[in-house]
């Protein structure tokens, strides 16, 4: 299995050597940190890394600006439009989820299972000024092949933090995908970019889904923006909790402060009903779920900078903690 996965790995990296047919587009990388420690908890969510890399304004979703197999895939979706802009980008990272108590060895029936995720994603963006188009793949593996127990531990004992005691309950190793789609809808602007402090505000809507053994569901939401520079931005809007930078924030200045409200419908979830084709820990997933997500976005020159905090509803029958957390991602435009 472990061969696998690093067959599946060299290949998805593969499109590093891209980078120089692309040298005309805008480029980005980002480097994304999730924690519980904003909200002073330890539990449930625990920590998620993310390395993002992307290129914009790509004429078209064409092998002279993907690799084919990425091409083949655009070319299957609804992203193919004409007066559209363009962009792709990559990512990589791990999430890791514990029991709420991490000082306990034992298996805890009550809480979500422990899970660890290492993954490789990619998104196809095609967006205007009113509408902004996403269809993405995420493919990787979960269990101890994930690599979740050494890095909790590695960064625990740095820090000089609690152990965590309960990975020997973690589920098993197993190949996850997601395959998923996303649309974003501008329906209001006022927009300023006179002086620092005047501002526009925008107000925004979109529906989101995605299906596989990963995570499978369908949602809705709304969202506020307030800030300058917001045309330039809305290509990387979005009105769900989480916030992933596409590259598109780029301008030598602007920000926003924005307000999201989102609403799913979840039909699976690994990190809540543990493996697919194994028996292992899960606990019983609640299907209809809501968060909420507010936070900042500031460009400086080649620099942008997003903080958001986010509240989810519970997503598990008896989950004794809410599911809230922080982010924080820098981004450097060239």
């Amino acid at each position: 299995m472990k061969k696998i996965i690093l067959i599946v790995f060299s290949q998805l990296f593969s499109t590093f050597i891209y980078a120089d047919e692309l040298n005309s587009k805008h480029s980005f990388v980002s480097l994304s940190f999730e924690n519980d420690v904003f909200f002073k908890d330890d539990g449930l969510y625990s920590n998620g890394l993310f390395l993002t890399w992307g290129y914009n304004y790509i004429a078209d979703l064409s092998t002279q600006n993907l690799p084919t197999w990425i091409t083949y895939l655009a070319k299957k979706t609804h992203l193919i439009t004409a007066n559209k802009e363009y962009s792709v980008s990559y990512g990589f990272g791990q999430v890791l989820q514990t029991s709420i108590d991490i000082s306990v060895e034992t298996l805890i029936e009550e809480d979500a299972p422990y899970v660890g995720l290492l993954a490789w994603e990619v998104n196809l963006l095609a967006y205007d000024t009113v509408v902004s188009d996403e269809a993405g793949l995420i493919v990787g593996a979960v269990g101890p092949m994930a690599g979740g127990e050494f890095v909790q531990s590695f960064v625990h004992d740095l820090t000089g933090a609690q152990q965590p005691q309960g990975w020997d309950n973690q589920i098993n190793n197993e190949l996850v995908f997601r395959a998923q789609a996303r649309r974003t809808w501008r329906i209001y602007k006022t927009d300023s970019d006179m002086g620092f402090f005047n501002g526009g505000f925008d107000f925004l809507t979109g529906i989101d889904g995605g299906l596989g053994n990963l995570r499978s569901d369908v949602a809705t939401g709304l969202g506020v923006r307030f800030g300058q520079r917001l045309n330039k931005n809305f290509g990387s809007a979005t009105v769900f909790p989480v916030q992933k930078f596409n590259g598109l924030n780029y301008s030598p200045y602007g920000w926003y402060i924005f307000f999201n409200a989102s609403a799913s419908y979840v039909a699976n979830d690994i990190f809540i009903n543990g493996n697919t084709f194994q028996d292992s820990h899960s606990v019983d997933l609640i299907h209809p779920q809501f968060a909420i997500s507010t936070g900042v976005m500031v460009n400086i020159y080649n620099f942008s900078i997003l903080y958001t905090l986010l509240h989810i509803s519970d997503e598990y029958e008896g989950q004794a903690e809410p599911s809230r957390y922080g982010s924080i991602a820098l981004t450097y435009h060239f």
